[in-house]
């Protein structure tokens, strides 16, 4: 599709910046593209089905819209025809600083030995549930238990519970 160098330009620099591009399927022609003003949607679909076919973005289709992931072949293209230097990458294979947590004590109860507690605790409300009991576990005899004794089970027939045929183990 003929178009002019500065829309094709916009097109390639806005998928480099953002390393994933999104467009509507659509067959309307003077639909514009809501991150790109001035291009239409239908430019934007048939730049990057050009990108496409020569493997450098990979394509993907959920309902009404298309996604366009640059490839690591497709960084490099884009990165000679924009002219950019080597240090600059899109925004999806940049990695987000996490904030720094604080160190925490050795014996405060959210460390290892916290873990392992906040496990037992989590087995104990498991069996108070299967025993009908819901809530938090007081550490009896019957909260250790996590599962149903073998012959035991979790829910009775309609017509065991009326008492009208013998259990069945």
């Amino acid at each position: 599709m003929l178009m002019p160098l500065e829309r094709l330009r916009s097109i390639l620099e806005l998928l480099f910046h953002e390393g994933v591009l999104v467009a509507e399927r659509d067959g309307c022609p003077r639909r514009t593209h809501p991150q790109l003003p001035g291009v239409a949607n239908v430019e934007v679909r048939r730049a990057m089905a050009s990108l496409r076919s020569r493997g450098l973005v990979r394509q993907t289709a959920a309902w009404r819209h298309l996604y366009w992931y640059l490839t690591d072949a497709g960084v490099a293209h884009l990165r000679r025809y924009l002219r950019l230097p080597p240090d600059v990458v899109p925004r999806s294979l940049q990695r987000v600083p996490r904030p720094a947590e604080p160190r925490r004590a050795a014996g405060t109860a959210t460390g290892r030995a916290g873990m392992a507690t906040g496990r037992a605790g989590m087995a104990t409300g498991r069996a108070g549930m299967a025993t009908g009991r819901v809530g938090i576990a007081t550490g009896g005899a019957d909260s250790q238990r996590a599962r149903p004794a073998v012959g035991e089970r979790l829910y009775r027939r309609k017509d065991e519970a009326e008492g009208r045929g013998e259990p069945t183990a």
